[in-house]
């Protein structure tokens, strides 16, 4: 009831907390939806005021020009006219003199009709030039005003302009901003992002890893150990306790077992070591333990969930242990009761650490015998010889190997596999004589943002070793 009840309480937490995050990202993404559909909604208004108000300044600096035009023709006219008044107004006073008067008096009548005539256009100019002048400077004082009434016009459209110009929404003054600020840098960016990823695994392919790959090889039992063994494999693996044995087994993982042996709930596979089986996935492990020293007991181990998972059973003597990664563990049984010594093997100042970014390691000691799962199965390589160079293997099948081995790190067989992804920098190398353990398959990193997030977690896995 206990377990239930945990188990049920963490499910509820789990639900509550993904809820919440779930919530608060939908809330996040519709005020931001809100945001920037409110500040494009503006600032289309703006750029639609904007033109507007740039149309009308543009008909009133037209009709400013014509008024300008007209007023210098007005003007001319009026000139002309004032100089055309004068020359008839002198013309008469001219003519009506007391001087042209006794002139006239002893002038012929030829002489006198031409004088006469001259008097009459004069006086006929004079009169009509008067109410013309009039005309004209009534008309250059509306022009004028109107001038005046239009400057003031676009005066006020150009402040609205300059006002709409400056008003521009955040969202829009931001984008344009950072248009104008990264435009310069683009086509290096381009070439940085085409020709950079090439650059770099080429700089790191030919010049990095030729020189980490004469490091020492890491070598963590001075000592020939007994040689581990595989006992079953395959979809699923039968594990046999007898007498004092017991075992854990991820529940995940847990297909059938006898209904004779004792159960019980095991949180945490080893409280030294409990965020390592968290990130292992070494929780709520099942133990099972026989009734009695005479009886025995039969468990079934099966992937449940993953169909290209294969399990294997490795059996580690009582002198001899192996260098595992806990992320391929799945269950393990202690051969004397006890719980199996897990060793934590650190290493911070070896190149070798430096090379493959896995500072951490995990030793598991026996007398034990350990389930673990590979990609299409598990396969055990053994070298016999000191002689042999050493055997390489890819870096992301390793799941383990013996502490006698030489571990070492060679550059990858060739630049392409490992520019496409293929391949890791660098390969395991294998020397002496010992055994290690591979999965069939390398572990497959997706594509896009699945490929990146995984590549992310992976490496902190194995820096950490698990």
């Amino acid at each position: 009831m206990t377990l239930f009840l945990l188990k049920f309480g963490k499910w509820i937490l789990s639900k509550s907390v993904v809820t919440l995050i779930a919530v608060g990202l939908a809330i996040g993404v519709f005020a931001m939806y809100l945001y920037v559909g409110d500040s494009l909604r503006v600032e289309r208004e703006r750029i639609g005021l904007l033109t507007e108000a740039q149309g009308n300044a543009r008909a009133v600096y037209s009709r400013l020009d014509g008024i300008h035009s007209e007023i210098q023709t007005v003007a001319g006219e009026l000139d002309t006219a004032l100089q055309q008044l004068e020359t008839a107004n002198a013309l008469v006073e001219r003519l009506e003199g007391f001087l042209s008067k006794i002139e006239y008096l002893f002038s012929s009548a030829e002489e006198k009709a031409a004088v006469d005539k001259q008097l009459a256009e004069g006086r006929v100019d004079s009169t009509r030039l008067g109410p013309l002048i009039d005309t004209l400077r009534g008309r250059n004082s509306e022009l004028r005003i109107t001038r005046a009434s239009l400057s003031e016009e676009a005066r006020r459209l150009e402040e609205h302009i300059g006002k709409l110009e400056s008003s521009s929404s955040e969202v829009a003054r931001y984008l344009d901003s950072s248009w104008k600020t990264v435009r310069p840098y683009l086509p290096y960016a381009l070439t940085a992002i085409i020709l950079g990823p090439l650059l770099l695994k080429a700089f790191a392919y030919y010049a990095i890893a030729p020189i980490f790959q004469r490091a020492k090889p890491i070598r963590f039992s001075k000592e020939a150990l007994e040689a581990p063994s595989t006992l079953d494999g395959g979809v699923s693996v039968a594990l046999i306790l007898r007498g004092k044995e017991r075992a854990w087994i991820k529940e995940s993982y847990l297909q059938a077992s006898d209904e004779h042996l004792d159960r019980k709930n095991r949180f945490v596979l080893n409280w030294q070591i409990p965020v390592t089986c968290l990130a292992a996935g070494l929780v709520e492990l099942i133990e099972f333990t026989p009734q009695g020293a005479a009886i025995s007991g039969r468990i079934t181990a099966s992937t449940q969930h993953e169909a290209n998972m294969e399990l294997s059973i490795i059996d580690i003597p009582e002198n001899g242990s192996i260098i595992l990664r806990p992320s391929h563990l799945v269950g393990l049984v202690s051969t004397n009761g006890s719980p199996v010594v897990i060793r934590r093997r650190w290493s911070f100042v070896r190149a070798q650490a430096w090379m493959t970014l896995q500072f951490r390691y995990f030793e598991f000691v026996g007398p034990c015998r350990l389930v673990v799962a590979g990609i299409r199965g598990v396969r055990i390589e053994r070298i016999d010889s000191d002689q042999v160079a050493g055997r390489r293997t890819n870096q992301n099948s390793t799941i383990g190997f013996s502490p006698d081995l030489d571990f070492g790190a060679v550059k990858a067989e060739t630049f392409w596999a490992y520019f496409r992804g293929f391949n890791p920098l660098f390969d395991d190398l294998f020397c002496g004589k010992g055994t290690f353990f591979c999965q069939e398959i390398s572990k497959g990193q997706g594509t896009g943002p699945t490929r990146f997030w995984a590549g992310i977690r992976n490496a902190a896995l194995k820096i950490l070793g698990v």
